[in-house]
Parts: C-alpha cells; sequence; structure tokens
C-alpha cells in the first residue's frame, strides 16, 4: 500500500512541475495530497491491527476439530453347549468428535465426544450395570447421546529435574481404550495402556518419562499411571439418607495403580511391559447383589517386529508381527470370593497376530490374530469393541481375520472382520465376583461366539 501511495505522490509531482507553473497553486495541491496520504496510512495502520487480532484468535484462541465417524454392520451369532442357536443383525453408528488446543509450547488440551448407538430403539431395558462408565462410549447403545470419551491437560518439558528427560504429565479422562496391539484391529494409532489386558475408560492421571538420552538405550522409557474406576460418593439428592456427596457405606473406591516400562524400542523391534493393581473389585455375591470382593494385579509383556527381516521384500518390510503374554492374580478379602474361590487364583493368557499389506488390492491390509485364555483368566477388556463379546477376555481360543481397505486415503476407509470365540469355561464377560466363576462349559451356557463385521468410516 505504501509503495502504491509513493508512486502515485511521485505521478502528481511530475504532472504537477510540467502542468502548473502557479507555485501557490502547487502547493495548495501537494498539501491536500499529504492530506490524504495521512488518511490513508491512518486507515491502513487500523485495519492492519484489526487483522493481527483475527489471525491471534484464529492461531492461538481456539480448538481444533476434527471427525470419525463410522457405520457399522454386525452379525452375531450365538451357541450353546447343547446345541441351541441365536443371531441378529445389528446396523450401528460411531461417532467421535476430537478437540484439541494449545495455548503454549509445553502444555495442550485433548478431548473426545462420542456417540455410539444402534438402529432404532431396542426393545429390551438397559443392564443393570449401566452405572459402570467403563464401556459407556464403547456399548452401542439405544440413545442419541453424546458423552465424554476422552478430556484430559497434557504437560510436556525437555528435562526433568535438570536431566535431559523429555518428560509429560497428564490428568484428565485419560485414553485408555484401543491401546497397543489392539489398535492394528482397529486400524487406528495405539492409545495409552497396552490392549492386552486393559481397554477401558478411567478417569485419572499419568506420568511419562522417556529414558533414551541417560541410558542410551533406544525408547527406553517408563509410565506411571493412576486411575479411579468408581468413587464411593453418593450423587446430591439420589437418596434421601445421602442428600450431598456423602460416603456410600460399606463401598471404598475403585483403585487403579499402573507402571508402563518400555525396555527397547529402535523402531522395528520393541518390548513392552506393564503391571498393574487395582483396589476393592465389584462382583455379583448373589443373584441381586453387589459387592467388592477384593483386589487383583496383573501383567503383560508383548513384542513387535514393525518389518520382518531387513530388505527382504517389500511385503515383509511392511508386516507387523506381535507376541504378547499376560497374567492376572486375585486378593480375595477376608471371606470374599473371587471368581468363585476365596484363594487367590492366577490366570494366563496369549496373544499374537500379524498384519500385512494385500498383495491382491492396492492400498489394502490383511491381519490375523489369536487369542487364548486360561481358567482364571481375568482382563479389564469390557469396552473392547466387539458386539459379541470381548475377545481379549475368553477363557478359551479366539480367532479373528480383517481387511482393512482404503478408499480416499484415510478419510474414507472400509473394514471386513470375522471373529470367533470358543469358550472352555463360564463368566469371560463377568466381573470379578461370583458371575466370573469359572465352570465347564455345558448345557445352556454359551459355547461359540461370532461376530462378522462390515464398516465405512469417515475421518477428516
Amino acid at each position: 500500500m505504501k509503495k502504491i501511495i509513493s508512486l502515485s505522490i511521485l505521478a502528481f509531482l511530475t504532472t504537477g512541475l510540467y502542468a502548473e507553473t502557479d507555485a501557490s497553486s502547487t502547493q495548495a495541491q501537494i498539501d491536500q495530497l499529504k492530506a490524504q496520504v495521512q488518511k490513508l496510512e491512518k486507515k491502513q495502520k487500523h485495519n492492519t491491527k484489526k487483522i493481527s487480532k483475527v489471525n491471534m484468535l484464529a492461531n492461538n484462541d481456539n480448538l481444533k476439530f476434527n471427525v470419525d465417524f463410522r457405520t457399522a454392520y454386525d452379525y452375531i451369532s450365538y451357541k450353546t453347549a447343547k446345541g441351541d442357536k441365536s443371531s441378529n443383525g445389528v446396523f450401528s453408528n460411531r461417532l467421535w468428535l476430537n478437540m484439541a488446543y494449545a495455548p503454549t509450547d509445553n502444555i495442550s488440551f485433548y478431548s473426545t465426544l462420542a456417540y455410539y448407538k444402534v438402529y432404532g430403539q431396542a426393545t429390551a431395558p438397559q443392564s443393570a450395570n449401566s452405572q459402570y462408565d467403563w464401556i459407556v462410549n464403547e456399548n452401542a447403545g439405544t440413545t442419541n447421546n453424546v458423552r465424554i470419551k476422552e478430556a484430559f491437560w497434557l504437560y510436556k518439558n525437555d528435562t526433568f529435574l535438570g536431566m535431559d528427560i523429555p518428560w509429560t504429565a497428564s490428568v484428565g479422562r485419560r485414553p485408555s481404550t484401543d491401546g497397543l496391539l489392539a489398535n492394528y484391529r482397529e486400524d487406528q494409532k495405539a492409545k495409552s495402556a497396552i490392549g492386552h489386558n486393559i481397554n477401558m475408560e478411567f478417569d485419572g492421571a499419568s506420568f511419562n518419562y522417556q529414558l533414551e538420552n541417560v541410558t542410551g538405550v533406544s525408547g527406553m522409557s517408563l509410565k506411571i499411571c493412576l486411575g479411579r474406576g468408581m468413587s464411593n460418593t453418593y450423587t446430591r439428592y439420589n437418596n434421601a439418607q445421602a442428600p450431598d456427596y456423602s460416603k456410600v457405606p460399606g463401598w471404598d473406591n475403585t483403585d487403579l495403580v499402573g507402571i508402563l516400562f518400555n525396555p527397547y524400542d529402535d523402531g522395528q523391534y520393541s518390548l513392552h511391559t506393564e503391571w498393574f493393581k487395582s483396589f476393592n473389585m465389584p462382583g455379583m455375591t448373589s443373584p441381586t447383589t453387589m459387592a467388592q470382593v477384593g483386589d487383583i494385579t496383573g501383567g503383560v509383556a508383548s513384542f513387535i517386529s514393525d518389518g520382518i527381516g531387513d530388505e527382504i521384500s517389500d511385503m515383509l518390510d511392511d508386516t507387523v508381527f506381535f507376541a504378547s503374554f499376560a497374567y492376572s492374580k486375585t486378593d480375595p478379602k477376608a471371606g470374599s470370593t473371587m471368581l468363585g474361590s476365596l484363594e487367590s487364583q492366577t490366570g494366563t493368557s496369549v496373544y499374537a497376530g500379524a498384519n500385512w499389506p494385500c498383495q491382491l488390492i492396492d492400498d489394502a491390509r490383511v491381519g490375523i490374530e489369536y487369542n487364548h485364555g486360561s481358567k482364571y483368566w481375568r482382563s479389564f477388556t469390557y469396552a473392547e469393541d466387539t458386539l459379541a463379546g470381548s475377545k481379549l477376555a475368553v477363557r478359551g481360543d479366539a480367532y479373528e481375520l480383517f481387511f482393512n481397505k482404503e478408499l480416499i486415503g484415510k478419510k474414507l476407509t472400509a473394514q471386513v472382520r470375522y471373529t470367533y470365540m470358543d469358550y472352555k469355561y463360564t463368566g469371560s464377560n463377568a466381573f470379578f465376583g461370583d458371575g466370573g466363576t469359572p465352570i465347564p462349559v455345558a448345557g445352556n451356557d454359551i459355547d461359540k461366539a461370532q461376530d462378522i463385521r462390515a464398516y465405512i468410516r469417515y475421518r477428516y
């Protein structure tokens, strides 16, 4: 703008010198032009200030949104030990509205609003256990409610107590579903925790420390997680004897502490471990009574190879293989039973899988996975998104085959997935009391379960 104004002044002065010989007239025109220039400069300065303010608002003072919307069809079927069969076809819509905001280089905010609903209205009442929000956003419901799936702030820094240790701290409703290993079948990046034994929603905090710079070991890290799964408080006015947020008699908080340690990760080969202890776990002690029955500890060690060998073939370079071993151990309260036993019981699980680029269709991946759980295996995978039941919780064997296809890059994708679960004991998807008692499958007990899923997913 200033350059244009200067050229205009020069042109005017040049023209004036040749066309006007009267000095006073020339000076008057110059003074008039100067006044106009000053007026334009003042207006330009005002506009620049206004634009700067708008840019500041756009760059720093608003949430950034993205959308993840999936429409799926699941054909679910069950067969009892005595041969009775049942099946159903279920359409569902799932929406995740993700939000993020970083006001500074050190702190960020993240949140996800979730909607997950079956088509139409259900004819059966909701489960009596609906007060547990461990599965509220991964369980296809019958209302159009939008709920908070995640909401947390994250602080990060490049040094910790003067040491070369990048670290983060985070508090809120943490991302604790679709974690490592489980993320491959879900066609998305892994979130917190290892999906083999934890896949459910929690409120809490986490602290992560990258140890590679001080240990010299590639990818070494340590993460501490704290979670609360159930509070021992009444909500206001829900009980005549407890009009405020008072403590519920006979109930304690259900809390969890976990440690995630990654000994090694060079980008191709990695080892991931996790240990946790959860306190005051709930369970059914009679057909109509829920109580807290004891504590449980668990752990997992997982190996991942992101690429097989070194330049053997393009397919092997882009093949992911993983193998994982997990355990769970109950610690019943005095006089209480956990998983139907007064004594401590240990369960184990094996989880293995591979996925690779499809050789017949471009921009597609094929995957296979296998799970085996022992008699007393108990996982925290209630939010796993398999409508027929959590395959990671199976006491028996589970097999899965999936095909993921990019239709328009990652913006529009499709999946076809088949899950087959062969139960050896009952109680695979129950809580921690007598409802989780492992009894050899017989009679009306579910012996086999299948879920055939097809979906279209939009992400932007």
